[in-house]
């Protein structure tokens, strides 16, 4: 006989000697309640990993005026106590159970009368962790630059958690998050949820020293409690309590993905794929399928072995299926089995199991009468296959929720990082962070974007923006428009409905006015109050002061067109022809240039100089006609002035040239100069020309060469008050029809070839006498070069 079946025998022979000794096995102690006036009639627990405990306990008490307060959300504890054995019992064996009782410690969370007679009152209280109080507590809230364990810490220490009252067992360092949002849910919800989507896990121990609950967080099986070894047993008789085993092994398998695929975008990486695939068992032949998740929120690719990147994720979430492959459950008696223990069956018929369970569920039962009894769900030990619970919904935002842009000092203009980028403090936001760093950066949409470009106005400081948030995910908001607030009024209301205004903070503006029969755009600026208005033009008190089209400014003003400008007045009717349409500016020019060539003509005939025909034609078809150069012109049916009150300059490289069908009217108040460096030339065909000086002499000079006065009919020289001097230095010569009067070397020579006639009263002859009248003195003047 084996030790085995020495065990067996001898507990069996016990068994009416330990029913002499059974008593209440459990009890529960109250702050401020005797723990003799409770006697519990019967206790239900609940335990999951990843989930506050809770137990249902029922009891009775002579006390029927249990003060609710003395109660409820007080400190409490249930204590398992083992039968009352005999010492001969104790130790046979690690089959029979430990004298040592087990204490949980928590809150009571509800408080119920349930019934009273004339002896007792009947209550019920729900025991629970401490951790369980955390789901009365909701909040929204923003963590950023953490890593999910710090932000569990955080959460935990808000409620005056200390390190005595959870602790982490981990595998793995988890980066920081730039961002992670609580929203609208509960602070035990939000720690369940980030827990579970890295792949940890917790339970509740119980802190032996502390005498308290102790949360214990883990992500690998180093976490799990060494609960030793238990044997499969069916229990009969009220004293199989006393015997730890398990009986009813039942186990579930089902079909698991073969493969999960995980996918995401990261704008800061918009060229970087981020889908990624993994099989955490590529020997298991079981398995079918695949899981394509999109947007399990990672930043990189990376590996299975790279924490939070793509394929570590496929890689947990293969685990996590794959840790729900195989589900074992049954029923025991050890009090003690908790979830998060790992515990050996001897001589298990399920071959899987061999190494062990990993306890993941209790319920269990207990009374004054029945045996304490629990059932429970578990999943195979397997270091290659560690559990991983099941990822929890995200919460979603559905819509948008308002904020307001900021910066760190009030900043006058947009507070934007190097990607165009903001910084906001949305409203529900609880926290006090340092001014401009209330979120981390947050994109702006746009109506247009592109590669450095797009449509962009920077949002000021105080902004009111709706936040919107990629697939309603909190952890990944962008700023999706701004809105106008009673802070910050709209600047186009019932009072100028009519109008369509871009307008910015330092009153950039674009407006455009659609009020029928006024329409009108201003674009302008406030520097130099420089302005384009076009329409309708109002000033601002919206009274007209003009229409049409006006360019403005206080400061300098250019008018650049590289291929040619064309500035006319003659109307175009509703824009209905083409850009460049001039056939009335072609018409006058050409009609210029044959005017120009009849002229030539009559010159030409005159033996008079001629206009240069040739540059005017070439200036015309080469450059002006259809601005084939980068010319201007200019045109307008009803007449053009130059006008200024200083002075207008023209200047042309090449030739000035003006032509006029009817007369070209030139009027100096003082002075009228012309001036050329070859020659000037006047041609008049039909009715001459005339030089009046009303004051002032008339001087003309041919300071180097011969001067020519040639009439076809009379010429005459006249002095009306004065007298008519005609000097020569050398030689004067008067001539007609034969007749000459030679003045030279001091003589007089009279050449005729008739007679000389003399009508005078006397003709005298005197001593000789020299006329000494003065030559004016000619410059010698210069020769004027062109440049080449």
């Amino acid at each position: 006989m084996d030790i085995k079946e020495i065990k067996g025998v001898v507990a069996d022979s016990f068994s009416s000697l330990v029913s002499n000794f059974s008593h209440n096995n459990y009890s529960l102690s109250i702050e401020n309640i005797e723990t003799s006036q409770i006697s519990i009639l019967s206790i239900e627990g609940h335990e999951h990993l990843n989930q506050p405990w809770q137990y249902t306990i029922h009891f009775t008490s002579q006390n029927k005026q249990i003060a609710i307060a003395s109660v409820l959300s007080q400190f409490a504890s249930l204590t398992f106590h083992p039968a009352n054995l005999p010492n001969e019992l104790i130790n046979i064996g690690s089959s029979i159970a430990s004298d040592k009782p087990k204490t949980i410690y928590g809150v009571i969370t509800e408080f119920s009368l349930i019934s009273i007679s004339n002896d007792e009152a009947h209550y019920q209280v729900i025991l629970e962790p401490r951790i369980a109080l955390l789901a009365n507590n909701h909040q929204s809230a923003i963590f950023q630059n953490k890593s999910v364990i710090d932000v569990v810490e955080e959460v935990l220490r808000n409620h005056n958690f200390t390190g005595v009252d959870f602790r982490f067992e981990l595998n793995q360092t988890y980066p920081i998050r730039e961002f992670i949002t609580q929203w609208q849910e509960s602070d035990l919800a939000f720690i369940q949820r980030l827990l579970a989507d890295i792949g940890a896990y917790f339970y509740i121990s119980t802190h032996l020293e502390h005498n308290c609950d102790t949360i214990v967080i883990s992500d690998y099986e180093q976490g799990y409690q060494d609960a030793g070894s238990t044997i499969i047993k069916q229990p009969n008789g009220l004293n199989d309590s006393q015997r730890y085993s398990v009986w009813d092994l039942q186990f579930s398998s089902k079909t698991k993905p073969n493969q999960v695929s995980v996918n995401d975008y990261n704008y800061r990486m918009a060229d970087s794929s981020l889908y990624g695939s993994d099989n955490s068992q590529p020997n298991d032949t079981t398995t079918r399928g695949q899981d394509y998740r999109y947007e399990e929120h990672h930043k990189s690719l990376g590996d299975a072995q790279t924490v939070e990147s793509g394929s570590w994720y496929a890689h947990i979430r293969h685990q996590h299926y794959m840790s729900e492959q195989l589900i074992i459950s049954g029923k025991c008696n050890d009090y003690k089995l908790i979830p998060g223990q790992h515990i050996t069956i001897e001589d298990c018929p399920i071959a899987d199991i061999k190494d062990g369970i990993i306890i993941v569920s209790t319920n269990c039962t207990g009374n004054r009468t029945d045996s304490y009894q629990t059932q429970f769900t578990a999943i195979p030990y397997d270091g290659l296959k560690p559990y991983r619970p099941a990822p929890l919904p995200w919460p979603q935002v559905s819509g948008t929720l308002p904020a307001r842009v900021t910066s760190p000092n009030d900043d006058t203009y947009g507070y934007i990082d190097t990607q165009g980028r903001y910084r906001i403090k949305f409203n529900f936001d609880l926290k006090n962070w340092k001014k401009g760093e209330e979120s981390l950066w947050v994109r702006l949409a746009k109506p247009y974007a592109g590669d450095t470009y797009g449509f962009h106005f920077p949002l000021i400081d105080s902004t009111e923006v709706a936040v919107a948030f990629t697939n309603g995910n909190p952890d990944r908001p962008y700023i999706a428009h701004a809105m106008h607030d009673s802070s910050h009024p709209d600047h186009v209301t019932t009072i100028n409905k009519h109008r369509n205004v871009i307008r910015t903070p330092a009153n950039n503006k674009l407006r455009m006015d659609d009020k029928r029969g006024q329409e009108h755009i201003k674009l302008a600026t406030e520097f130099g109050k420089t302005q384009l208005n076009l329409g309708h033009l109002v000033n601002e008190k919206k009274e007209q002061r003009g229409s049409g089209l006006e360019l403005r400014t206080d400061e300098w003003g250019a008018i650049r067109a590289g291929k040619g400008l064309y500035i006319t007045s003659e109307e175009q009717v509703k824009a209905g022809n083409k850009q460049l349409q001039m056939d009335s500016a072609i018409s006058e020019l050409a009609q210029a240039s044959e005017m120009v060539k009849r002229l030539n003509e009559l010159a030409q005939a005159a033996q008079a100089e001629l206009s240069d025909l040739q540059t005017q034609k070439q200036l015309f078809e080469q450059s002006l006609q259809e601005l084939k150069q980068p010319g201007i012109l200019t045109y307008s049916p009803s007449g053009i002035a130059d006008v200024t009150p200083s002075s207008i300059q023209q200047t042309a490289g090449e030739n000035i040239i003006q032509t006029a069908q009817s007369s070209i009217d030139v009027n100096a108040f003082k002075r009228f100069m012309v001036t050329a460096g070859n020659m000037i030339s006047l041609f008049a065909n039909a009715m001459g020309i005339k030089i009046f000086a009303s004051k002032g002499n008339v001087d003309i000079q041919a300071q180097n060469e011969e001067m020519l006065l040639t009439s076809k009919q009379d010429m005459k020289i006249t002095s009306t008050d004065s007298e008519v001097i005609i000097s020569a230095k050398k030689k004067l010569t008067l001539a007609c029809d034969g007749v000459g009067i030679v003045l030279e070397n001091g003589t007089i020579k009279f050449m005729a070839p008739g007679d000389i006639e003399a009508h005078v009263a006397s003709f005298g002859v005197i001593s000789p006498l020299s006329y000494n009248g003065s030559l004016p003195e000619l410059p010698a003047g210069s020769t004027c070069k062109e440049k080449g």
